[in-house]
């Protein structure tokens, strides 16, 4: 019985905990902050691009390994269906000078083992392919970056997407509600003959067109949510709630950009990689030229040979005869058709075009900093003018208002007030997202994204 208990305890323990943890991950909540770092770690082009990096480091590793001592064992085994036949002077078997005797030299079988070892000295080509290797590696690892940095803006832009249509959305329910409530109380106003029908019909028309504009966005948050969700690397099936505000992403880009002022961009990743692609380029022009030196190895091998007409090689008077030997070799290029001279002056060529792109990409960065801040300016001032323009609106269509109910006004000029605030509601989140993006934008040109 007491076992029962137990069981059962177990059992509504583990369903507890599935519960719990059910509920927290449907609840899971992500500020603009954790979104980035949780991209960092699951989106798949950085996880990607992470790879490619630890396969780099392996190259390294793999060039170096040319310079380290090689070593390879050999056997062999021959059965000679028929064994070689040299021809030896007749003479000295005191046969007819000038002809020769048929001799077969060795045994039907034999079999050989050996081991040798190679040891590269000295080898131009190898030296700056090390260097290159960890060129390599360091274009790897900024590739890594410049994939994490684009995250960043999708993200960041989805992201502040998101939150704007929340609030448009917020806002659209409350324009509801007072558009609902106007609705209602007009329609008893022409139920007693206070008010025409067509007021009534103007209203039903303005109330359906917001709860189509809620509808719409709603299904648009929805897609862009997906989009988030894939950008981070987040199960697609999971519920996310976002907990960063639009007003806290929008107070920390509202700083107007000194155009003037000269910009830093010598830590920029496009300019990082530029430098890198040149350095690529001066190594290859470095291995040309290498190409043209001597190269010098070392080497070492021991082997034992047996012979037998017979399979005996594991018998143990099986003799085994020993040949070992040192040694060095050195290669020394002469001439090669001029191929080396005609690659080496390709290669110059490469390092100039190199050069060329980078102090073009200097140029390009600079002049993106300059339109990306002017970009950045204008959104500012947009946005400040859209929060203007909501208390101007939002001012009328009170007025309009109290006009309408005190019958002053027309359901025209109500509706044209309140056409201009949904307007200017609009265009603030509009303009509160072309800030955020241009802020990103800004950041990215200036290499601080």
């Amino acid at each position: 019985m007491e076992r029962q208990r137990i069981t059962a305890k177990l059992k509504i323990g583990i369903a507890a905990a599935f519960m719990i943890s059910g509920f927290l991950q449907a609840q899971q909540s992500f500020t603009v902050e954790q979104s980035l770092d949780y991209a960092i770690n699951n989106n798949v082009d950085v996880k990607k691009a992470r790879i490619d990096q630890i396969k780099a480091s392996q190259k390294v590793k793999e060039t170096t390994g040319i310079g380290l001592p090689q070593i390879s064992a050999q056997g062999t085994y021959n059965y000679y269906l028929k064994i070689p036949v040299q021809l030896l002077p007749a003479e000295i078997a005191g046969g007819t000078p000038g002809t020769y005797i048929p001799v077969q030299f060795g045994l039907k079988q034999t079999v050989g083992a050996g081991i040798t070892l190679k040891q590269l000295l000295f080898n131009g080509s190898y030296l700056v392919g090390l260097q290159s290797a960890k060129a390599y590696k360091e274009t790897s690892a900024l590739a890594e970056e410049k994939t994490e940095i684009s995250i960043k803006e999708g993200i960041m832009v989805s992201y502040a997407a998101i939150i704007s249509t929340d609030e448009n959305i917020k806002t659209l329910e409350d324009n509801m509600r007072i558009a609902e409530k106007t609705l209602n109380d007009t329609k008893e106003t022409y139920k007693v003959g206070l008010t025409e029908e067509q007021n009534v019909e103007q209203l039903e028309y303005s109330y359906k067109n917001l709860q189509t504009n809620k509808e719409n966005l709603k299904r648009t948050r929805t897609k862009l949510l997906m989009a988030l969700k894939y950008l981070m690397g987040y199960p697609l099936d999971q519920e996310m709630e976002l907990s960063t505000t639009l007003d806290e992403m929008v107070q920390k880009n509202q700083v107007l950009v000194d155009q003037n002022k000269d910009i830093d961009i010598s830590n920029h990743i496009d300019l990082r990689l530029k430098n890198n692609a040149l350095k690529v380029s001066e190594l290859q022009l470095k291995y040309q030229k290498s190409l043209s030196l001597p190269s010098l190895s070392g080497f070492a091998s021991t082997n034992y040979n047996g012979n037998s007409n017979s399979f005996t090689f594991f018998d143990k008077d099986q003799q085994w005869f020993n040949t070992s030997i040192v040694g060095l070799q050195l290669d020394i290029p002469i001439f090669s058709g001029l191929q080396r001279h005609w690659q080496t002056q390709q290669a110059k060529l490469d390092v100039t075009k190199a050069q060329l792109d980078k102090e073009n990409t200097e140029r390009s960065l600079k002049n993106e900093y300059y339109g990306k801040s002017v970009d950045y300016n204008n959104a500012f001032e947009s946005y400040k003018t859209a929060q203007d323009q909501i208390k101007l609106s939002s001012s009328i269509y009170r007025k309009e208002q109290i006009k309408f109910k005190e019958g002053l006004g027309s359901s025209f000029d109500l509706q044209n007030s309140e056409t201009q605030l949904y307007n200017s509601q609009s265009q603030l989140y509009e303009s509160a997202i072309n800030l955020i993006q241009a802020k990103v934008a800004l950041d990215k040109a200036k290499g601080e994204l």
